[in-house]
């Protein structure tokens, strides 16, 4: 599997780029990445590929893999405000769509499709994803069992739609859910639960896409399965075929046992913060507030970080449109977020060992809101935090063409409202659920009011929706 002439990684998050996987990498291994407005990934990529090259490739530019005739492209999210892509890859006449954490619209997925011949010999789309919310937020039972159907049922019918609209010949769910091996974060194995969780394994996602979209494929894959995309037919490792999600705690425990060594390494290169740690928290604040007035007038409230362990304490950074300050809270303040985080691993960040979107990923965090709206732009500028990608943000939201609209019905009423979705440019016609006065964008689980175009589940810009 190392022995590579070429390796596409698609954005940073770990599980996706790994530098221990690269540093084995034979010298000749050239590594493609998709172009995206920051020069984060890019820093990373290069500081992690050693003497390997590093090539950017550009969105939907067919880069040639070989001469015969082989290419690849990247296919990134329409909003610059989430740096992932999806690969299509055409090979010896088959075309392969891996949309890896993408969300993309339909119209990105049909256009791949005829990019690829007219033909998908196999699309993988992800149908559980390893987000920080609702798994690190601080909700009661039932309101977390609720929110969490909600995710995992958004998320499938979201896939849903998409595969229907492609039509590809084989249809492969992946991903999730994740798993948690030390005791900072044992707690959070409920997710495993294939009741109640909020991410399904790929045995219950194919299981409901089967239902649900019974004239369609629908297959998952193991570790070292085979496929043959001339016959269709899958070879079925031996090993991995005796390993069944619906019965997993004894391999986690092996898996822990195993990794502890690795854990506690890590633990140990990131120890507890020494004096000063108020002075570099307050500092690389100023410094995210001077990037983009534009992300500050959008975020426009105060989050309470409440850092644990010696040195830490309980600091307000209140992000107005007029400038970001930072504060030691104070009783009279009403923080709209609250992040708890141990010191040690805002120490990491506040060094660059690590960025914060690392931190939220670890779900080493807990999280409150109130009011329990998400903040995009909060999160935007924390994972970014460079200025060539949060000017593409306000470039792209500021210069959308809003002109193609479409009508939609909800109890008895029809309204009026634009195509594409507000936030991320979701198609509305296809990727959306209406309901309850209230059209749920299927692409990001963003909820806008028809009445008002108010987003009520999360920051981002009116609807412009207006009864007809």
């Amino acid at each position: 599997m190392l022995d590579a002439d070429w390796i596409a990684v698609s954005h940073e998050h770990l599980d996706h780029f790994d530098p221990w996987v690269l540093e084995r990498l034979p010298e000749r291994t050239r590594i493609l990445i998709p172009h995206y407005p920051g020069p984060a990934f890019r820093e990373r990529m290069m500081a992690a590929a050693g003497g390997r090259q590093v090539i950017e490739l550009p969105a939907w530019e067919k880069f040639p893999l070989d001469n015969r005739g082989s290419w690849i492209t990247a296919i990134p999210e329409l909003s610059p405000m989430c740096h992932d892509a999806a690969f299509l890859i055409v090979a010896d006449g088959r075309g392969i769509l891996h949309c890896n954490d993408a969300r993309l619209t339909a119209a990105q997925a049909r256009r791949a499709k005829h990019l690829a011949g007219g033909t998908l010999d196999l699309m993988a789309v992800q149908t559980s994803g390893a987000s920080w919310h609702p798994i690190c937020y601080e909700y009661p039972a039932e309101e977390m069992a609720r929110i969490s159907m909600d995710k995992r049922i958004s998320k499938l019918r979201s896939v849903q739609r998409l595969v229907r609209q492609t039509a590809p010949e084989l249809a492969v769910p992946f991903a999730g859910p994740p798993c948690f091996l030390d005791a900072e974060v044992g707690h959070l194995n409920w997710v495993l639960d294939r009741r109640e969780g909020a991410f399904c394994d790929p045995d219950v996602s194919a299981e409901w896409l089967r239902e649900h979209l019974p004239q369609q494929r629908w297959d998952y894959f193991k570790p070292g399965d085979v496929l043959d995309l001339d016959t269709g037919e899958c070879t079925r490792d031996p090993v991995s075929a005796e390993f069944s999600f619906a019965d997993a705690g004894e391999y986690l425990d092996r898996y822990a046992a195993d990794r502890a060594a690795a854990i506690a390494e890590v633990i140990a290169e990131h120890p507890e913060p020494g004096l000063g740690l108020y002075d570099r928290f307050a500092a690389h604040f100023a410094y995210l507030g001077g990037l983009s007035d534009y992300f500050l007038r959008q975020i426009a409230m105060v989050v309470r970080f409440e850092v644990t362990g010696p040195n830490g304490g309980v600091w307000d950074v209140d992000f107005a449109p007029d400038g970001l300050t930072v504060a030691h809270a104070s009783p009279d303040v009403r923080p709209h977020y609250r992040i708890t985080a141990a010191g040690r691993w805002v120490d990491a960040v506040l060094d660059g060992r690590m960025a914060w979107e690392d931190l939220l990923i670890s779900f080493r965090v807990s999280l409150y809101r109130d009011p329990d709206v998400y903040n995009d732009y909060l999160v935007g500028l924390l994972k970014h935090a460079n200025a060539p990608a949060l000017t593409a943000v306000e470039e792209y939201e500021t210069g959308r063409d809003e002109s193609e609209r479409i009508t939609v019905e909800c109890d008895g009423d029809r309204y009026d409202i634009p195509r594409y979705c507000p936030h991320a440019g979701e198609d509305l016609s296809v990727g959306a659920v209406v309901r309850d006065g209230r059209i749920h964008c299927l692409a990001h689980n963003f909820a806008f009011d028809l009445a008002t175009g108010e987003c009520v589940n999360a920051r981002a810009a009116n609807l412009t929706s207006h009864r007809v």
